[in-house]
């Protein structure tokens, strides 16, 4: 089996691929984790998977878990903190993400070829990449709880392939393997004035992955990554979410969590607008904050240069911010600002590139797990 994973702070994308690359399941679920005490209060009413990782070099928990729509049923489930500066690879939440997903789609002992993004943080980290992926490679021992069995299953991870966000990002937009994809790609390359694909041209230029937790800014020169050059800001969209709740709180106004916020602020009832209007009066002014972190950082990223070929923008956190998508040929978004405010500062100083676009939504968030999905072909063949 083939596995491209992409474990975000929002939720998880995933290619399950047989090892003759024929689909088995493509991936899209909220990142969140549950820990069930003891065996005696799993419930199996709707089918439900639960597993308990039992040996692995990981950092994993040690109890019975469940991820997922399964875990947000259950009161207290785990999200990622992110406000922390811990990093996600070989955390307890991504091992438990990972090994969650993959145990709903085997029965038996499985060999896998793996591929995994980290934030650019990490890869910044010396030796930090090299060490998770050795962690990853080899024999994981799972224990799988379905319809009150009880299955002993080794998942041996035989290659595991390690990517920067925002690079692998890239990476995603040359997937031809689906059509619909493609044909969006077309539509926005036209609708910024171009009748042939531009990024077979680009040189240096900048990706600018929004995520729910961090902002990774991946620089390439001469075509290729260069992580010296890149740049990674440890907040995302779901930072403004939690900044927006604490501020909310000491109003006594509360939520669950931001995945509930989210949810809120993407609802069309109008029954929930009155409510949805109070809590984008807390969310806004971070929304200002950070752009205007973001657009500083991207400045930065430019360094003694004064020309990027483009300039990207991908990832959930960039949909959820702006809601960039195509319609009818032409761009639409329902917040202009993170652009605006770009503009303006490259014209400030004197900075220049030929494109600044999005991808369009539904497409930003799952680029990453499409780059991955190119990788783990190219790699194992």
């Amino acid at each position: 089996m083939k596995v491209a994973i992409d474990i975000g702070n929002s939720s998880i994308k995933g290619t399950f691929l047989t090892d003759e690359n024929d689909l088995i399941s493509k991936i899209l679920k909220p990142s969140a984790v549950n820990i069930i005490e003891h065996e005696k209060y799993l419930s199996y009413d709707n089918n439900e998977i639960y597993f308990q990782v039992t040996k692995t070099p990981l950092q994993h928990f040690e109890e019975i878990t469940c991820i997922s729509e399964i875990a947000l049923n259950r009161p207290n489930y785990l999200e990622y903190d992110v406000t922390s500066t811990s990093y996600k690879s070989n955390h307890k939440m991504t091992t438990a993400l990972l090994f969650g997903t993959i145990i709903e789609h085997i029965d038996n002992n499985t060999d896998i070829n793996l591929a995994v993004s980290v934030p650019i943080v990490e890869a910044k980290t010396l030796g930090l990449m090299e060490e998770y992926q050795k962690l990853l490679i080899g024999k994981h021992e799972i224990i799988k709880y379905q319809n009150n069995e009880k299955i002993k299953i080794t998942i041996n991870i035989k290659n595991a392939n390690v990517l920067n966000e925002g690079q692998s990002g890239f990476y995603g937009m040359f997937d031809e393997n689906d059509q619909e994809f493609q044909n969006t790609l077309i539509q926005l390359y036209e609708a910024k004035g171009e009748t042939e694909n531009p990024i077979i041209y680009f040189e240096d230029f900048l990706i600018v992955d929004i995520g729910e937790g961090t902002t990774d800014l991946a620089v390439f020169k001469n075509k290729k990554f260069n992580p010296e050059y890149s740049y990674s800001v440890t907040r995302g969209y779901g930072n403004l979410l939690e900044d927006a709740i604490k501020t909310a709180q000491r109003e006594n106004l509360t939520i669950e969590s931001r995945k509930e916020l989210q949810k809120l602020l993407e609802s069309t009832n109008k029954l929930r607008q009155k409510r949805k209007d109070t809590w984008l009066n807390y969310l806004n002014p971070k929304i200002n904050e950070f752009v205007e972190k973001v657009t500083d950082t991207i400045l930065k990223a430019y360094g003694n240069n004064d020309y990027f070929d483009a300039i990207i923008f991908l990832g959930g956190g960039f949909t959820a911010l702006t809601n960039y998508r195509i319609e009818n040929g032409e761009i639409h978004m329902d917040n202009d600002q993170l652009f605006k405010s770009l503009n303006e500062k490259l014209e400030k100083n004197n900075k220049n590139t030929m494109f600044i676009f999005g991808i369009p939504k539904p497409y930003a968030q799952s680029i990453n797990d499409r780059g991955l999905t190119q990788t783990i072909l190219k790699n194992n063949k």
